[in-house]
């Protein structure tokens, strides 16, 4: 049993829930009204309750450690099934028509989140999570973290409400954005939005997302997805206020399809290295042999794309080609007299040949046979 005068407190994240307990009453109506977006409700305390503060633990510490529990919550709620993005979403008001805008941390998401949630929607400042095939979004209103006058940690978390962003809609994904912000410089940069090729923005995207490679085909959802909704774009600016009117132009109509601009491998070219006749087979010594990734497609310049557990690695030069021809394991040798099969090799050939495998196998994509 707990002590009779301690509190506690449910959230919803995404597909799951937060209980919060060993709280004042005082820390739990903060907590009601900073985490009204996300359905907060006083519930009993109890001991299987986990996440309480800890003894002289300040308030603004605890708060990022429970927002930091949170995230994880809602992103486990999501793996396997949803595409989820380190990102903030925000809708149209009137049709739910979402935009996604995803940026490393520390880049300006936070603040232009703020600025854009006084026009548009909040949804989220931290876990943009999306059905691949309906494109309705998880709404994950939490409290926006906002590092106090010092620029240190912990962060002070701050309700939408006091913030005076719109209250949510039903969102359904329209737009996907990679936020660009001008920090250097004083020239006048003004906003807008340019399209993105896949090639250009997976390696701004994937570091962006949480548990791609267990989605099935993770990469190839993520670019059907930018595909459905017109592409990828940069939005570019320097001050947030300026994005206002370019997000809302984005989401004033839908936008057309993109062309494809990739091709996705096959489950055997995904797939590691096999001896070319049966298990059996004598692997000559030297050999190497590629290993299995978890998804992977040749994007619009040539570039093979590789997703390995959490990592994206774009391969090219030789790498892709090495990559193809390691169907079976092969030695160095093997590898030359396979490309010399497309013309003459040149003289360094077997320099350039190292150099790509010391590559991949930095990378942990090749190994020895």
């Amino acid at each position: 049993m707990t002590d009779a005068t301690t509190h506690a407190v449910e959230f919803t994240v995404c597909r799951s829930s937060v209980r919060v307990g060993g709280l004042t009453a005082e820390q739990r109506d903060r907590l009601l009204h900073e985490w009204a977006r996300c359905h907060a409700q006083a519930v009993p305390d109890d001991e299987s309750i986990e996440l309480r503060p800890r003894r002289g633990e300040d308030w603004d510490t605890f708060h990022e450690r429970a927002i930091h529990r949170a995230t994880s919550e809602a992103i486990d709620s999501g793996v396997g099934s949803q595409l989820m993005l380190h990102a903030a979403a925000l809708a149209l008001p009137e049709t739910g028509a979402t935009i996604v805008l995803a940026a490393e941390s520390g880049t300006g998401k936070t603040t232009a989140t703020r600025t854009l949630g006084t026009a548009l929607a909040y949804l989220t400042d931290e876990t943009a999570m999306i059905d691949p095939v309906s494109f309705a979004l998880s709404p994950y209103a939490k409290p926006l973290s906002v590092l106090g006058p010092s620029g240190r940690r912990p962060k002070r978390q701050h309700a939408p409400d006091d913030l005076g962003l719109l209250p949510e809609v039903d969102g359904v994904l329209q737009r996907v954005a990679v936020l660009d912000r001008v920090r250097h410089g004083d020239e006048d940069v003004a906003a807008c939005a340019e399209p993105a090729t896949v090639g250009e923005v997976l390696p701004l995207l994937v570091p962006q997302t949480s548990s791609l490679c267990r989605l099935p085909r993770g990469l190839v959802t993520l670019c059907e997805t930018l595909d459905r909704t017109g592409g990828a774009v940069r939005l570019v600016y320097r001050e947030a206020a300026d994005l206002v009117p370019v997000v809302q132009e984005l989401l004033s109509h839908a936008p057309e399809a993109a062309e494809r601009g990739w091709d996705p491998l096959d489950d055997h070219e995904l797939g590691a290295s096999v001896p070319a006749d049966d298990i059996d087979t004598l692997v000559p010594a030297g050999a190497l042999r590629r290993v299995a990734v978890d998804d992977g497609l040749f994007v619009e310049d040539g570039r093979l794309a590789l997703l390995h557990g959490t990592r994206l690695s774009m391969l090219d030069g030789l790498g892709p080609a090495l990559w193809l021809l390691l169907d079976a394991p092969r030695t160095p040798e093997q590898l030359l007299d396979l490309l010399a099969e497309s013309g003459p090799l040149p003289e360094d050939a077997r320099e350039r040949l190292d150099a790509a495998v010391n590559g991949l196998r930095g990378r942990g994509l090749l190994e020895l046979a």
